[in-house]
């Protein structure tokens, strides 16, 4: 009966151990649920940076669309400050012109140079021409030139400036084309500025088809022509024995 009874105890001693869990199994199960809380906590924070990326995206086309109308408005406002500048600019322009040709019709621009007479003597070879006898008396703009020509010729117009001892071209036009002998006037596109002491050389790469006189000016020459920004001193220019005076010069408005 004892051995009976001691058999029974033992039986229930191994069904109690059999279900018990293992302490390994319990220690993967609490890691597992820590894991799932860690997942998540995980989803719930990349679902709030989905909603803060897609906020970000609303607020990013809202200011793209707000930069391109301000560049279209920008775009518009240049477009009418630049039509209307072109517009002041013409209208400026073309009142400057009619008081160029008013001044020149009532002969009321400063004139610098030889008097625009026919003369008895003519060097028709290509020479250039520099008027040291005329300097600018004082600061001012030139808008144009005048000569008593003997024939078809074309010249280009130079303003030259002392520095150091020489002289220095500093601006020079366009060639100018004179269709007929006798008496020519041309504007110049733009006036041109120039300081006290300037003097003005004249280029006729064909013909000199200006009449001159000796002793009653200071007119030097050279058959060598000086480009924008070259050097020359007078010392290298002929003519100063001579005097010459030619019938051309310049028209402007002085100080």
């Amino acid at each position: 009966m004892m051995g009976c009874r001691w058999i029974s105890v033992a039986l229930c001693a191994l069904m109690l151990a059999g279900c018990q869990t293992p302490p390994n199994i319990k220690q993967a199960q609490d890691q597992n649920r820590e894991l799932r809380q860690l997942l998540q906590q995980a989803n719930r924070q990349i679902a709030g940076l989905q909603r803060q990326e897609a906020d970000l995206r609303s607020e990013v086309d809202e200011l793209e669309r707000v930069v391109n109308v301000l560049g279209t408005e920008k775009s518009s406002r240049v477009q009418e400050s630049s039509d209307l500048r072109s517009q002041i600019r013409g209208f400026v322009q073309q009142q400057i012109d009619l008081l160029k040709e008013f001044l020149v019709r009532g002969n009321l621009l400063d004139y610098m140079g030889g008097e625009l007479v026919e003369r008895s003597r003519v060097d028709e070879r290509p020479l250039l021409l520099v008027d040291l006898g005329n300097a600018m008396p004082k600061n001012g703009m030139l808008t144009g030139f005048g000569g008593y020509f003997t024939g078809p010729t074309a010249l280009t117009v130079k303003v030259l400036r002392a520095v150091d001892g020489n002289m220095v071209v500093i601006w020079q036009s366009k060639p100018f084309a004179i269709a007929e002998p006798g008496m020519a006037r041309v504007s110049f596109p733009v006036s041109v500025g120039v300081e006290q002491g300037d003097v003005v050389a004249y280029h006729f790469p064909e013909v000199t088809a200006v009449g001159f006189d000796t002793g009653t000016g200071d007119t030097r020459y050279s058959v060598d022509d000086i480009g924008l920004g070259e050097v020359v001193s007078a010392a290298a220019l002929s003519g100063a024995r001579s005097r010459r005076s030619y019938s051309i010069g310049v028209y402007g408005l002085l100080n």
